[in-house]
């Protein structure tokens, strides 16, 4: 092995080294500046408990106005779960996603079938 090929094999494990150090230290800052609240929801009553976990994530509420970051479940089960927890849901938005009426009332609608079937 010539004094060039250490060198290149060096140069190329230094490069490894400061690409995982950088992935290492500057994802979890990345992830956590994004952990904000995704799931908006406006309940048609006050919630009566102030934060339940609902599909592994905290969802927090302050009279009808409820907050929780990304879940790794669909939105509309978000909604539908949220909707079983605290009450009637009179608007819900996941990131950008605002949900419209239809889609309200079919979350509103699985409480009362669950209801129905106690």
């Amino acid at each position: 092995m010539t004094l060039s090929h250490v060198s290149a094999r060096f140069g190329a494990l230094a490069a490894a080294s400061v690409i995982s150090a950088t992935l290492l230290f500057v994802a979890p800052q990345a992830h956590a500046a994004s952990s904000g609240p995704y799931y908006k929801v406006e309940l048609a009553q006050p919630a009566a408990s102030k934060q339940e976990l609902l599909r592994s994530v905290f969802v927090k509420c302050e009279g009808t106005a409820c907050r929780a970051p990304m879940a790794s479940t669909a939105p509309k089960n978000m909604c539908i779960s949220i909707a079983r927890e605290f009450g009637e849901v009179s608007a819900f938005s996941a990131g950008d996603r605002v949900f419209t009426a239809e889609e309200l009332a079919a979350c509103n609608g699985s409480k009362k079938e669950v209801i129905a079937k106690n």
